[in-house]
């Protein structure tokens, strides 16, 4: 298993499959001179359906769920204000150091992504209000990751689906409108 410049561990590439990572990973290189990362990550979206759609006429079941997967993590990354870096999460939480921010992250004091090629973390906007964080968010983003089987997408979903428990709004908006205890009990049922 390889490893990035900041000692995280990159995703492991089966050794028969290390050529053709390279190129296409080359091929994205070329196509972000030219493309922001979301029109590239579209871009490949695009050419897998078409590809796996050509093949054999009828998408493959899998390769097209994975497709969708993609698809719907970009919307995700871009809902309800967007994401940012970990130097601006920094001014958002009081100028804290880019350092402790990351470490945040690790303990599972926030929320975010890691971008793989960039080796970066991307943090969802709406988890943060002037001066900090959401009421109640830390409280439970906590819940939510003491759950082995809740990963980072996981409790985003959480966040920005609605929930019939909670008269079927989304666990974001009933923050947002102070409800806190009500979110949580909805985390602890969803990470049960």
């Amino acid at each position: 298993m390889g490893m990035s410049a900041n000692g995280d561990q990159l995703h492991e590439v089966p050794p028969a499959w290390m050529a053709d990572v390279t190129h296409a990973e080359s091929l994205f290189d070329q196509l972000r001179l030219r493309h922001s990362g979301r029109d590239v990550a579209q871009i490949i979206v695009l050419a897998s359906e078409r590809s796996l759609s050509a093949r054999s006429g009828v998408p493959d079941a899998v390769g097209a769920a994975l497709v969708r997967g993609v698809r719907v993590r970009e919307q995700l990354k871009e809902s309800d204000g967007g994401h940012v870096s970990a130097e601006k999460v920094r001014q958002f939480l009081g100028g804290m150091s880019k350092e402790a921010v990351l470490q945040r992250y690790r303990k599972g004091r926030l929320l975010g992504w890691r971008e793989g090629r960039q080796n970066s973390v991307r943090f969802p906007v709406w988890q943060f209000v002037e001066g900090g964080m959401m009421p109640g968010i830390e409280e439970v983003i906590a819940l939510l990751k003491a759950s082995p089987s809740i990963d980072d997408w996981a409790a985003i979903l959480f966040f920005l689906n609605r929930r019939k428990s909670l008269d079927d709004q989304r666990p974001l908006d009933v923050l947002r409108q102070g409800g806190i205890e009500a979110v949580k009990r909805a985390a602890s049922e969803y990470s049960e």
